[in-house]
């Protein structure tokens, strides 16, 4: 069988080998990261190489988590108003 890919980002994709162990049950996966998460959580480059999808995935939803995000997103929510 062939995992299901459809409509992913190329990092998702990645996510998508790392976490379903059979194709067949790649058709109900969600992915947790977003490239855009990972660029805002600053991790970049040669450092991003050497770290498991686990560890990016886990700074990028400690700093979505975070106060300062929080507050920098309502702040861009009422300008948008």
């Amino acid at each position: 069988m062939i995992y299901e890919t459809k409509g992913l980002s190329l990092e998702q994709v990645d996510e998508l080998y790392g976490k379903v162990p059979h194709a067949w049950n790649s058709a109900d996966f969600v992915p947790t990261v977003h490239f855009q998460d990972i660029k805002e959580a600053g991790v970049t480059g040669q450092e991003a190489r050497r770290m498991t999808l686990a560890e990016v995935e886990g700074i990028a939803i400690r700093r979505k988590s975070s106060v300062a995000y929080q507050e920098h997103e309502r702040g861009q929510k009422t300008e948008k108003v």
